[in-house]
Formats: structure tokens, C-alpha cells, sequence
């Protein structure tokens, strides 16, 4: 009875949906993970210009100990040849005292920019721990997200093999090949939803007040009307 193919592609239009909205669900699995993962790479990248940050301060710090040394053992030499009593030029013993003076005000200088590059070291420590704190907080969630991810996979999988199987038994229930195209082709052009059941004069699917002759013609004989 061609009734009874009505029935039979109204239930498995249905399952259609259901499929359809199980497919969706797979779809926007991946966005469970996908800004967490997003975070956690823009964390690695920041900790990696951190670490790069750190080691330049440390390499700057380590060539003005370098020049701190330097200037000190320089202020040293000349402090030993102004009080060793090898030299007694009164002017030459003042020159020496000059050059002692503006080594010693160097080194001051330098001394300060040691205090400022050690501060600034300790800072960029600093937020390098942050850092490694929040990049562990942020893999640990994507770990917990990505069971939540497979566990969801899993129970739709299940979902979609009782469905499709469902399927099955509908298609196999269809004996009219011209109406099962029909369907297959709407379902493509309509965005899933090929066959409505009128009950009144307001199509379902559409919204829509129908033309009179048509619902004449649903109340009179049950049929599909495209």
C-alpha cells in the first residue's frame, strides 16, 4: 500500500535526523580540545621567548661582570701604584688619582646596571614559573578533554551503528524505488527534512499557508505533494 511507504519514510526520515545530528555532534568534537590546544601553544610559544629572553640576560649580565672585574682589578693596579711608593712625581701621582676617580665612577655605574640586569632577571624567573604553572594547569585540562572527547566519540559511534541499523530496516521496507529517490533528493535540497505530515492548513516544515486546492487534495486522498 502506498500509505504504508508513507509511513515507513516518515519513520525513517527520523532516523535520518537523528543520523544527521549525531554526524553534527562528530563534527564539533574536536572543538572540545581545539582552544585548549590553542592556549597551550600560545603558552610554549611565550615561554619559549622567555627562556630566549632569559639567556640574553644572562649572557649581558655575565660580559658586565666581566667589565666589573675588569675596572676593579684596573682600580686595584692603580691604587697599588699610587700608595706602593715607587712613584714620588707629585703630578704623576695625581694623574694616577684622576684615573683611579673616573674608574671608580665607572664601576659605579657599572654596579647599577648589575642591580638593574639582576632585578630584571629575577622578574623574567618569575614569570617563567608562572608560566610553567599555567602551561601544566592547561595540558592537564586538554588531558581530561581529551578523554571527555574519546568517551563522547564512543558513545556516538554507538549511537550512529543502532541508527544505521535502523536505517536498514526502513529501506528495506520501501518497495517504491521512485519515492525512496524522491526523498533522498529533497533531503539534499532541504537541508534534511524531505516529507511533512500536514495537519491543519500551515505546512510544518515550511511555515507557510497552503493553497486551498492542496489541502483539498490532502484531506481527500493521502498523498505527497511536492
Amino acid at each position: 500500500m502506498i500509505e504504508e511507504q508513507y509511513d515507513i519514510l516518515l519513520e525513517l526520515q527520523k532516523i535520518d535526523i537523528d543520523i544527521d545530528k549525531e554526524e553534527k555532534n562528530k563534527r564539533i568534537l574536536p572543538l572540545m580540545v581545539k582552544g585548549v590546544t590553542k592556549e597551550i601553544q600560545g603558552l610554549k610559544n611565550n615561554l619559549k621567548n622567555k627562556n630566549e629572553d632569559y639567556k640574553n640576560l644572562q649572557i649581558k649580565l655575565k660580559r658586565i661582570e666581566l667589565d666589573l672585574t675588569e675596572k676593579s682589578n684596573k682600580i686595584k693596579k692603580h691604587q697599588e701604584d699610587l700608595y706602593g711608593g715607587k712613584i714620588s712625581d707629585i703630578k704623576e701621582l695625581k694623574q694616577i688619582q684622576k684615573v683611579i676617580a673616573n674608574y671608580q665612577k665607572e664601576k659605579a655605574s657599572i654596579e647599577e646596571d648589575v642591580l638593574d640586569l639582576m632585578e630584571e632577571v629575577e622578574d623574567l624567573d618569575k614569570s617563567i614559573s608562572h608560566f610553567d604553572e599555567d602551561l601544566k594547569v592547561k595540558e592537564e585540562e586538554f588531558k581530561k578533554r581529551k578523554e571527555e572527547m574519546n568517551l563522547t566519540s564512543l558513545v556516538i559511534k554507538k549511537s550512529m551503528d543502532n541508527l544505521n541499523i535502523k536505517r536498514g530496516e526502513m529501506l528495506s521496507k520501501i518497495t517504491d524505488c521512485r519515492l525512496l529517490n524522491e526523498y533522498e533528493l529533497l533531503r539534499k535540497e532541504k537541508g534534511g527534512k524531505a516529507i511533512m505530515e500536514v495537519d491543519g492548513s500551515i505546512c510544518p516544515g515550511c511555515y507557510l499557508d497552503l493553497p486551498s486546492d492542496v489541502i483539498y487534495q490532502l484531506k481527500k486522498n493521502r498523498k505527497i505533494i511536492i
